[in-house]
């Protein structure tokens, strides 16, 4: 870590990140004062990888996306003014890096927002995706200490912050070193958790603490778009691909751009697929307990109100 005081503290949360971690502490230690790896149980190098690096390494049993953070929000010793929320397979560009220690520097009071978004580029097959909709990709990551949480959703979940935010110019890279087999298996985990999130929406009709808004901020009308018109469109596998390589341009990142935009639709096919089947063992469960019900129902012996209770003699006199 820094000698100097950059007023900033990074959290990434890891699981068998060997390939990745070692970019995106490079891109940090030299600057930040402090580094908390919260690692789920690593199989690999990540815990070896991370202490080399003078990071403050944390094992956490995996609690899931939201409440993993949450939990190192909540439970890590930190000391700065503003906490930065990195994924191992991204780091921190020059530029951004300048950015934060220059409002970190400031007195706090000083700077109105209290969490900041950050632009992203997106990786995929060696090149950065410049369209499909994951060009400009704003991620609320940079916030005042004590000031923001992540809402509670399986996959997909976004920080809540108390306070104005705002956006930097600079950004981050997303760059996952592990290879097409482990980001398709994440996207298969993700589908799941995805299918899983709507279903629970769908059926609880639960409350969020991002509104859904037509008319809201670009995160507010997402979330209106995914909830009361995404759900009714037929074929949403191919409305996806439609949608990102031709409405947001995605053929404009060429064959790779092609390829990602059919990644993605795939992706969306994966979720559709599972709600199907989740529906399906829904219903089995639903018919088993009716079966169940009407079976106990049945085993129960019926009173014969034409006879008189045994002992109905003696109990009358």
């Amino acid at each position: 870590m820094s000698e100097s005081r950059s007023n900033i503290e990074f959290i990434i949360p890891t699981f068998n990140e060997e390939k990745n971690l070692p970019h995106a502490l490079k891109s940090i230690c030299e600057w930040a004062d402090a580094v908390h790896v919260v690692d789920s149980e690593s199989t690999d190098r990540t815990r070896e990888i991370a202490e080399a690096h003078g990071a403050n390494v944390v094992v956490q049993p995996w609690l899931g996306h939201a409440r993993q953070k949450n939990w190192a929000i909540d439970n890590l010793p930190l000391k700065a003014d503003w906490i930065f929320i990195l994924d191992a397979d991204e780091l921190i560009l020059p530029e951004l890096r300048d950015e934060l220690l220059a409002i970190a520097n400031k007195n706090p009071s000083d700077v109105r927002e209290a969490g900041l978004y950050i632009n992203r580029y997106f990786i995929f097959l060696g090149k950065r995706i410049r369209h499909c909709g994951y060009y400009p990709s704003w991620n609320l990551r940079f916030f005042k200490r004590g000031r923001a949480r992540y809402e509670q959703r399986e996959v997909h979940e976004h920080m809540i912050v108390d306070g104005q935010t705002g956006q930097l110019k600079g950004h981050m890279e997303h760059f996952d070193r592990r290879g097409l087999e482990v980001y398709m298996a994440k996207h298969n985990r993700y589908s799941t958790l995805e299918a899983r999130e709507i279903i629970r929406q769908m059926d609880q009709d639960a409350g969020e603490s991002i509104d859904a808004r037509l008319f809201g901020d670009p995160l507010q009308r997402r979330r209106w778009i995914k909830h009361y018109i995404y759900p009714k469109l037929p074929a949403k596998w191919l409305f996806r691909f439609c949608f990102m390589y031709f409405l947001r341009l995605g053929f404009l990142d060429g064959v790779t751009g092609l390829r990602f935009c059919l990644f993605m639709s795939a992706y969306e096919l994966l979720i559709g697929l599972k709600i199907v089947e989740l529906r399906q063992m829904q219903d089995e469960e639903c018919e088993q307990a009716k079966l169940a019900t009407e079976d106990d129902g049945e085993a129960r012996p019926k009173a014969d109100s034409s006879s008189p209770p045994k002992n109905s003699q003696e109990a009358s006199s």
